[in-house]
């Protein structure tokens, strides 16, 4: 009867000791970052150091890049025809994003490989992708990962839409411990004179606590404008924005951020690259042949979105609007520390408690 206890004893042990497995390894998952807005992330953060507006996220471009990237997966093959016959174009149009010129601005780079969104980054960087994810002329954003037993998918897709300039408070970071804020303005730079009733570059704005702007002064045009809250008590506010071009046609945008008390919104670090220039061609482009992906008989990738140098990470400081300060560019002289990734190495250690629990188990049954 004892060895029966002792049995049921080490099973519950056994349970309990997966179920905190299964828990910690849970919110290790949980704490990550999407891959999608990571690599959004960077590819703003970048465009800010080159003096570029950030892009704006679509959910619509984002539907036609989870599409492809999901398709990716099933042919096998790093290409911008889809397998139902689809181009980028027509899988953008379907989505319902509705680009200027019968969606003809819009575009689509892809990275495939077993590394990270930073891999991806530096890989766009040394190719003429990165003349896409650059281009002033387009506005948003949307991005589709996949992941098939460790190749990793990106599939990127960029548009503008007449009428849609997305506004960014304080470069889109989500809160502020100030009430004096930065605005940063998008323009019309893919159809300048504009079209019909649709808004060509903007020359005026006026700005507001709603939507209604009659009343507010019209002001020039300029990239980066400092705006005060309509209050300094905690909470979520909203910013409008009017544009207005020479032809005295308007568009009206908006954004938010959440106002927190000090202390409440810990600094964000900037991440930084050094970013290679030495062209290696591996993805096609929206004018290359299409690449074949071979098995995996190692770790090492096949030639696909390899990275010709390793990302170099360093820790910036956002500094909000009236002490504004440019995105660091240069490499930094240390490379941040990465640090101990603490619930894994319990997780680990727990299932290594389990395994040896079993053994016990098994060798107490051996009959003597």
């Amino acid at each position: 009867m004892k060895r029966s206890g002792d049995r049921r004893l080490v099973a519950v042990v056994v349970i309990l000791l997966a179920a905190a497995v299964v828990g910690v390894q849970g919110r290790v998952r949980a704490q990550g970052v999407e891959p999608t807005e990571h690599l959004q992330d960077l590819v703003n953060q970048i465009r800010l150091s080159e003096g570029l507006a950030p892009l704006g996220h679509s959910t619509l471009l984002a539907q036609a890049a989870q599409r492809h990237a999901d398709d990716l997966v099933t042919l096998g093959l790093v290409t911008h025809g889809g397998s139902d016959g689809s181009t980028y174009q027509q899988r953008i149009s379907e989505a319902r994003y509705h680009a200027w010129n019968d969606g003809l601005i819009v575009s689509e780079v892809i990275w495939a490989g077993l590394g990270t969104a930073e891999d991806a980054l530096i890989w766009f960087h040394s190719h003429d992708d990165w003349a896409v994810l650059t281009d002033p002329a387009y506005r948003e954003i949307g991005i589709g990962y996949a992941d098939d037993n460790g190749v990793r998918y990106f599939v990127v897709t960029l548009g503008s839409r007449p009428g849609v300039l997305p506004v960014f408070v304080n470069d889109g970071f989500g809160t502020t411990e100030s009430p004096a804020v930065a605005l940063r303005l998008t323009n019309e730079d893919a159809v300048p004179f504009g079209d019909g009733t649709w808004l060509g570059r903007a020359i005026e704005i006026r700005i507001g606590h709603t939507a209604e702007l009659s009343g507010q002064p019209w002001q020039p045009w300029e990239p980066l404008v400092p705006w005060a809250l309509s209050s300094d008590a905690p909470g979520d506010y909203a910013v409008y924005v009017e544009f207005r071009d020479g032809a005295d046609r308007t568009a009206i945008a908006e954004a938010t951020i959440r106002l927190v008390g000090a202390g409440a919104s810990p600094p964000t670090p900037t991440p930084f690259l050094d970013l290679p220039s030495a062209p290696v061609d591996e993805t096609p482009g929206p004018d290359q042949p299409d690449i074949e992906l071979t098995p995996l008989a190692t770790a090492t990738p096949p030639a696909l979105g390899t990275p010709t140098a390793t990302p170099a990470l360093g820790a910036g400081t956002f500094t909000p609007y009236p002490t504004w300060t440019p995105l660091p560019t240069d490499t930094p002289d240390a490379v941040e520390a990465q640090p101990t990734d603490w619930p894994l190495i319990l997780a680990i250690g727990l299932q290594g408690v389990a395994v040896l629990l079993g053994a016990a188990v098994f060798l107490r049954r051996r009959p003597a």
